[in-house]
């Protein structure tokens, strides 16, 4: 069985994906916790350094965006770009 590996960060403060993190590691995924204060282009470097299945960010909308349309030009388009939902601190259901 292969486990999801997700980059974890915040465009601002971390406090929500340290919880994150933590609840994410013992649903058994995989997480690369890059922490808070990343830009859009940090965050989707890490995900092709660390060849994961997805991107969760704690950041606006504009930010999300910016995610999505990074890794559209840089030839990863398979990346699935998740905002935290600050309720549960867990991806949002789509």
């Amino acid at each position: 069985m292969v486990r999801e590996r997700v980059v974890l960060g915040a465009i601002g403060g971390d406090e929500a994906v340290r919880r994150a993190a933590r609840r994410m590691r013992d649903e058994g995924r995989e997480v690369v916790y890059v922490g808070g204060d990343q830009t859009p282009e940090q965050l989707v470097h890490t995900f092709i350094a660390e060849d994961a299945t997805a991107i969760v960010v704690d950041g606006d909308v504009e930010s999300l965006t910016r995610i999505a349309d990074l890794c559209a030009d840089l030839g990863v388009g398979e990346a699935v770009v998740t905002p935290l939902d600050e309720r549960s601190d867990g991806p949002r259901s789509r």
